[in-house]
């Protein structure tokens, strides 16, 4: 019987489409740190993971940190932390038209070594750091060069 009532929930749920999704990412800082207003806010990073489907210690991984960077608040608002979630989110939505789609564009940023960068994957590059170097890949792909 729990499970039909369940169901019934379930089923009159509504179920945000990825671009309304997309605009739950970031939260205003003022919501989340009021000490220091941040001008661009912090990224949700319960809402990020939902969004592709992974835990936050996969989230943590694919981004280079130690798997317990995103359980914890104060480091999940860490500068460095988000300055790398906003480098990849920064990534996924330059390549999701291109690719078809989120999930698409982060099978891309995981798994397709870029030829004009030593055939190393988006993930590598931001993990260390070389996010402006994907980025710039990116705007001279756009601007019709090729790899």
């Amino acid at each position: 019987m729990a499970r039909q009532t369940k169901a019934a929930v379930t089923r009159g749920a509504t179920v945000p489409t990825a671009r309304k999704s997309r605009s739950n990412l970031v939260e205003h800082a003022s919501a989340v740190h009021t000490a220091r207003p941040h001008a661009e806010g912090f990224i949700d990073v319960d809402a990020l993971a939902r969004d592709l489907g992974l835990t936050k210690a996969a989230l943590a991984q694919t981004l280079g940190f130690a798997e317990v960077t995103l359980q914890r608040v104060a480091r999940a608002h860490a500068a460095k932390t988000q300055q790398r979630l906003r480098e990849f989110l920064d990534i996924i939505d330059r390549v999701e038209p291109w690719t078809g789609g989120r999930m698409q564009a982060f099978g891309w940023y995981r798994g397709q070594g870029i030829p004009a960068l030593g055939d190393q994957t988006a993930e590598a590059l931001v993990k260390h750091d070389e996010a402006p170097l994907v980025r710039a890949y990116l705007d001279a792909f756009a601007a019709g060069g090729y790899a």
